[in-house]
């Protein structure tokens, strides 16, 4: 079981005391940021093209940074890193964070939380805002190696998943030797003042607790350079080359905003300090949530809640790109960065030479021909070099040395230096290209390919999954809290999983007053997808298996529209009827308790019909359902059957009974002779 840092209780008397032991712990992890900053603001201004740093300071987490060299030169710049960047950015965006929700056991209770749980979440977070979250996290966490995921909520309608910059965040305790260490997060950023006074859990302005409180007058919409909290320190432009210099995040240079603009121009607004506390219970549950406002040197306390004893997950967690021990990771971006250098300096000057030697190569001009200084300083566009040479040496004359000989050192190291970045970036560069190693004619095969070279992106994959479920977790939590049972949610997805909620089948929503949200605690919650998937990979899986007989013509039109494979197939109404009739499994399951109602159509297919049938009555949840909607379901079956005209057993087919109504006797009369 893990420790909690038990703060002190909740009183008037202890508030002074928690606001200097948090402005401690702020002022003391941004110091202890310093260091790993300077990677951050390197590796940011490096993909961005700039080469020239200076003046770094490790202690203070300072730098300059520039375009231009010490001579005001624009010098080459080698972009490989760039496009290794890029492959590596698009093999994470392959990977499906949407959520997905699994039942715990195979009871019916379970069936029916795990579906009404994937109904919510599908609600509150649909695709559009997964796509854009990946968008969000995979570009930062490349370059950082850090971020966090923070969950926010404005409304039971405006409910989204935010992605954290590294420089915000400060772990609980400082100094953490793994991750696991982590008991509690603190996060801290400059906000608008009136940002902070308008929230729900905040004091309303006015209140005295403002009173004291620092802020700046800055521009409206356009934080300064002294107050843009751009990343660990603070960022300004220099009055020569180009170049951006750091500022420590602590500097009290902050100060000479406060006071310049009288409180009645509305074209200036304050802007503060936020720093937002969490801290873990012992099993790793949300144990207290704190605001605090102000500066480095002094923080109000405006917030404070214990919710321990309700079991909330935490709403904000770390993914880490390489977890080196310790609590920020190093990132892609980081290690490729001495190879490229290198790999530049090498090519630059291999085109150096050749600009400087251009056709002619060196010559070499002997001095004992007694040209005079003056005749070799020509404007010829020849490179000579006087040399004394061996005068018992017969025939002396010039001669020239190509530029091959002198730039062959270069080409060989930078084709060193990219080989190694290869290996670094643990990407498969062939693969990459649209090649192969060899023929890969089977889907095993390129299976294993793909498997094999998505194995070095499996720990950042699985690290963002964990994250993100995380969130998705404490997402549940809070909707459970702040959906009222009135609220209507359409169903986005069509899928037998969804089994066991009360649905409208003319509406296509379900009611959460017949559906109750579960605790994030009573299902499984995870991503669509922890690692990349082939798309072409499932395509050959899919037609081996037609091939083999395994699957049937119409099976593999369902699962390459299914998956959005993007092959042609054909039969559309076969798929159609097969959708519909998973619609009518849902609708007539219910909620397992009391059954709904469907109608067949004369224009059904009833053997698609019958085969979804088929597959949901084999379930072991359908035996746990109530009697009544097991007997709906052979009736539903049966209605099928009569459709291909296959009659309940007694009962006389329509050519029976016609040729049985010919032989009777009409009445009142003997029969026609």
């Amino acid at each position: 079981m893990g420790y909690r840092f038990q703060l002190p209780p909740n009183t008037s008397a202890n508030k002074q005391q928690v606001e200097q032991m948090f402005q401690y712990l702020v002022s003391t992890g941004k110091s202890r940021m310093n260091p790993i900053s300077i990677n951050w603001w390197i590796n940011h201004y490096y993909m961005r093209g700039i080469r020239n740093f200076s003046n770094i300071n490790y202690g203070g987490g300072t730098l300059n940074a520039s375009y231009l060299d010490e001579s005001g030169v624009l010098k080459f710049r080698y972009e490989d890193i760039v496009s290794k960047y890029q492959a590596q950015l698009g093999r994470l965006l392959s990977i499906n964070l949407a959520p997905t929700v699994s039942r715990r056991g195979t009871s019916l209770d379970g069936l029916r939380k795990a579906s009404t749980a994937q109904v919510v979440l599908d609600s509150a977070f649909p695709q559009e805002k997964v796509s854009k979250l990946a968008l969000n996290a995979f570009p930062p966490l490349l370059h950082f190696g850090t971020i966090g995921f923070g969950l926010w909520v404005e409304g039971e309608d405006s409910i989204g998943i935010e992605v954290i910059n590294p420089w915000e965040l400060i772990p609980i305790p400082i100094d953490v030797a793994v991750p696991s260490d982590v008991r509690g997060l603190i996060r801290v950023r400059y906000v608008p003042t009136d940002y902070i006074k308008g929230l729900s859990i905040t004091p309303g302005k006015g209140n005295k607790v403002y009173k004291g409180l620092d802020d700046l007058k800055v521009p409206f919409g356009d934080l300064p350079s002294d107050v843009t909290s751009k990343f660990q320190g603070i960022a300004s432009l220099t009055h020569t080359g180009g170049g951006f210099y750091i500022r420590s995040g602590q500097s009290q240079v902050e100060t000479q905003w406060k006071g310049r603009y009288p409180k009645t121009d509305k074209s200036q607004m304050d802007v503060t300090l936020l720093v937002e506390v969490w801290t873990e219970t012992s099993d790793g549950y949300l144990a207290e949530y704190l605001i605090f406002a102000g500066s480095y040197s002094k923080l109000n306390q405006l917030y404070r809640h214990d919710h321990s004893q309700n079991k909330y997950y935490m709403p904000v967690k770390i993914a880490r790109d390489v977890t080196v021990g310790g609590f920020y990771g190093r990132s892609f971006v980081d290690q490729l960065i001495p190879l490229n250098t290198e790999a530049e300096y090498s090519l630059s000057s291999l085109f150096q030479n050749i600009t400087d030697f251009e056709l002619y190569g060196l010559q070499m001009w002997p001095a004992s021909l007694g040209t005079p200084p003056e005749a070799l300083r020509g404007r010829d566009g020849v490179k000579r070099i006087t040399y004394e040479p061996d005068y018992s040496t017969p025939d002396l004359k010039p001669f020239s040395i190509m530029p091959a000989k002198l730039t062959k050192s270069n080409i060989e190291g930078a084709m060193v230096a990219g080989g190694l970045m290869d290996k670094l970036a643990n990407q498969p560069t062939e693969m990459l290209k649209g090649g192969a190693p060899g023929r890969v004619d089977s889907a095993s095969g390129l299976g294993f390919l793909y498997e094999t070279s998505g194995i070095p992106l499996t720990p950042t994959a699985k690290n963002v999954a964990e994250a993100v479920s995380g969130i998705y977790r404490s997402m549940l939590g809070i909707i459970q809290d702040i959906w009222p049972p009135e609220k209507v949610v359409s169903i986005s997805t069509l899928d037998d999983s969804l089994a066991g909620i009360a649905f409208d089948i003319e509406t296509g929503e379900i009611s959460l007053a017949k559906n109750a949200i579960p605790s994030p605690d009573e299902v499984n919650i995870n991503v669509a997808s922890e690692v990349p998937i082939s798309k072409e990979q499932q395509k050959m899986e899919l037609k081996e298996a037609l091939e083999k007989g395994i699957i049937t013509l119409d099976e593999y039109g369902f699962e390459i529209r299914k998956r959005g494979l993007n092959s042609p197939v054909g039969n559309e109404v076969a798929y159609q009827n097969r959708r519909r009739a998973i619609l009518e499994n849902i609708a007539l399951f219910g909620d397992g308790e009391k059954p709904g109602g469907v109608i067949v159509s004369e224009r059904d297919m009833h053997l698609i019909h019958q085969s979804v049938l088929n597959a949901f009555m084999a379930r072991p949840e359908f035996y746990a359902a109530s009697p009544a909607v097991r007997e709906k379901f052979v009736e539903h079956y049966s209605e099928h059957n009569i459709g291909l005209g296959i009659m309940p057993e007694g009962m006389e087919t329509m050519e029976d009974s016609a040729a049985m109504e010919l032989e009777q006797p009409p009445q009142g009369g003997e029969p026609v002779q």
